[in-house]
């Protein structure tokens, strides 16, 4: 009797021992998450992570699988692949991408919308920015956590500026006045520096049409924000004229140079007096100079004295799918995470990319950081200048229309062909491309 006893109790204490051992080990929830970081994004990106599942994740049983996917158009093409097979369990966690994959992703079936995966964890989103919060807005719900933010500024050789005597550029009358003080040429009448290279494409049109009366759009609902775009408006409202009557007007001075590509590196390299590029290329515009020339930076010069309404907030943003409830709150908590003011501190730093999260812009640190590199301060405070609803263009075909502005611009320039002429043009050929895609799409 008393050896089945004791037989009872060894039985007892070990099979104590083994729920004991279970109940410690958790099971871990693993998120996948598809990116297209590479380089000096790659290394930060790796760090954040690194910093989560050593952090947070190991607290909350939760780790990060970061996997690199190519380019954003390449992200997408392999998030559109699962979607048309309808195998739900190949999606990623957690994808990053950009502006032109929001229409393809706002009519995904799959997907879980930011806002809403935010409030079932009892999380408002008041710590975004506005307009953070207003560029990833579709038909009045956040579709995405905007994170890799950016926008687009005017970079400019300060020391050729100053031998010029030339001050801060704020419209583009301002530039198209010292376009000739800046460009130089040869002995044979060869132009050996512009004042600017630039063509300018969807990027650009964003803020140079979106800025003007304080506000506006290229196209209806809200430049695709409230629905499905169907037409363009920049004919009716006036405002693609506005713009290509400057921009035409600069290009007679003889200082803008039709560069589609490799404007960076002319600019680097003393071929062009400045430049319009994103505030993410600020660190490696300083880099590439070396010391070579003071560089400066300002607010996007705007059409005219109306165009108040500042720039518009790119870069990309965080999506999720519909998954287990587990999944959903590993998302959610690295969603968190990577947009913490402090996080987003070290980002900015680290990539050149606008802090989202509106208690970066008190921190000490970021107040330290941007007396010591006031250039940095000059995008932040473009962007909170900026009208949150001057917004980037959600549109299908994105490239199409990318191409269509770089093109009929550049002929409009090159083969003399009228303002009028040029935005019939681009409405035709965006309207019927819009038109295309909503007979097929709409019910």
């Amino acid at each position: 009797m008393k050896k089945l006893l004791v037989l009872l109790a060894v039985l007892f204490c070990l099979s104590f021992a083994l729920f004991a051992a279970g109940a410690k080990e958790e099971k871990v929830t693993t998120i996948t998450f598809w990116h297209s970081n590479s380089g000096i994004l790659g290394e930060a990106l790796d760090e954040l992570v690194e910093k989560f599942n050593t952090t947070v994740g190991k607290e909350k049983n939760i780790e990060v699988v970061s996997i690199y996917q190519g380019k954003a158009s390449d992200v997408l093409t392999k998030v559109k692949a699962v979607s048309q097979s309808d195998n739900v369990s190949e999606y990623p966690s957690l994808v990053q991408l950009d502006a032109t994959g929001v229409v393809d992703m706002a009519s995904n079936k799959d997907l879980l919308y930011a806002e809403d995966l935010f409030k079932a964890n009892g999380d408002d989103l008041s710590f975004l920015l506005e307009q953070a919060k207003e560029s990833m807005m579709y038909k009045n719900k956040m579709i995405a956590l905007p994170f890799n933010a950016s926008t687009i500024l005017y970079y400019y050789n300060k020391t050729l500026f100053d031998e010029c005597g030339i001050s801060q550029i704020k419209t583009l009358d301002d530039l198209i006045n010292v376009a000739s003080k800046l460009t130089k040429k040869d002995e044979s009448g060869k132009v050996v520096r512009y004042a600017i290279s630039a063509v300018p494409t969807t990027y650009e049109m964003c803020a140079f049409i979106g800025s003007q009366n304080g506000g506006s759009y290229l196209t209806d609902m809200e430049n695709g924000h409230q629905g499905f775009a169907t037409k363009t408006v920049f004919k009716e409202e006036g405002t693609l004229k506005s713009f290509l009557e400057k921009w035409e007007e600069l290009y007679k001075t003889g200082g803008l140079k039709n560069s589609t590509s490799g404007v960076t590196t002319e600019f680097i390299s003393g071929q062009t007096a400045s430049m319009l590029a994103s505030t993410s290329n600020l660190t490696t515009v300083l880099s590439g100079i070396d010391g070579r020339f003071e560089l400066g930076v300002s607010f996007l010069p705007m059409v005219n004295e109306n165009a108040t309404g500042g720039v518009n907030l790119g870069g990309g943003a965080l999506f999720t799918f519909n998954s287990d409830e587990a999944t959903q709150r590993g998302v959610y908590e690295f969603m968190r995470f990577l947009t913490s003011a402090e996080n987003q501190l070290y980002w900015h730093i680290e990539t050149g990319y606008l802090p989202v999260n509106k208690d970066t812009y008190t921190l000490e640190e970021y107040i330290e950081h941007c007396n010591k590199n006031p250039l940095f301060k000059v995008a932040s405070d473009q962007l909170l200048a900026s009208n949150p609803k001057v917004v980037g263009l959600w549109i299908p075909n994105g490239y199409e229309v990318y191409y269509a502005f770089q093109s009929n611009i550049k002929d409009m320039l090159e083969k003399g062909i009228s303002i009028d002429e040029t935005v019939d043009k681009m409405t035709n050929e965006i309207d019927r491309g819009l038109d295309a895609f909503n007979r097929q799409n709409i019910n």
